[in-house]
């Protein structure tokens, strides 16, 4: 099994040159969403839920003191089989883009950090561990087939008060499926609308 030392050294071996604090919310989103598609630990080392968001301790004392971390001698990408470096290669591709500090914001919107912090202020200090069995389920709901996908938004709709008929539902699929983006598809009904 990898550790967390060497799914480190691979998302900087994606992404270069990251601050520390981006490093521990990529490693902790690897973790996190290999539990979901794999349902196994990429590595075995704890998170802990600290004020700033996720936190793997072993990778805390190595990089301690340093605002930007460029390489990660402690670890190595060689280590990682085929299907978690593409695990890793997802996240940085989804979540690279992101700030260290939209990162810990996106961490502690969610409940594994939350519920890991058992209802503590964001701004007081912890060191209780995130369970990997809730950052599985949470990030497994994330995971949604279209079809799955389109009845969750239509029933949603539905307790709204609204409907979605056939063709409504079509287009969802194709957002669902990649076809067209929801930026496009929100566009084009507000110009429908709009008479335009």
């Amino acid at each position: 099994m990898a550790t967390a030392h060497d799914v480190a050294a691979t998302v900087l071996g994606n992404l270069g040159s990251v601050t520390a604090m981006k490093l521990e919310k990529l490693v902790y989103y690897c973790q996190g969403w290999h539990l979901a598609r794999e349902g196994t630990l990429l590595f075995p080392e704890p998170i802990e839920a600290w004020r700033e968001g996720p936190v793997v301790p072993p990778l805390y004392r190595h990089h301690r003191r340093q605002l930007t971390v460029s390489d990660w001698p402690h670890g190595q990408a060689s280590h990682l089989t085929p299907d978690e470096r593409r695990t890793v290669r997802w996240v940085t591709d989804q979540y690279g883009k992101f700030s260290a500090s939209q990162l810990s914001v996106m961490t502690h919107n969610e409940l594994p950090w939350r519920a890991a912090r058992g209802g503590l202020p964001e701004s007081a200090n912890s060191s209780a561990k995130i369970s990997t069995d809730l950052m599985r389920t949470y990030y497994a709901r994330q995971i949604a087939d279209s079809e799955t996908a389109v009845g969750l938004a239509t029933a949603n709709a539905a307790l709204e008060g609204a409907e979605f008929d056939q063709n409504w539902q079509d287009k969802l699929r194709d957002v669902a499926a990649g076809v067209v983006s929801a930026d496009d598809l929100i566009s084009e009904e507000i110009a429908r609308l709009k008479g335009d």
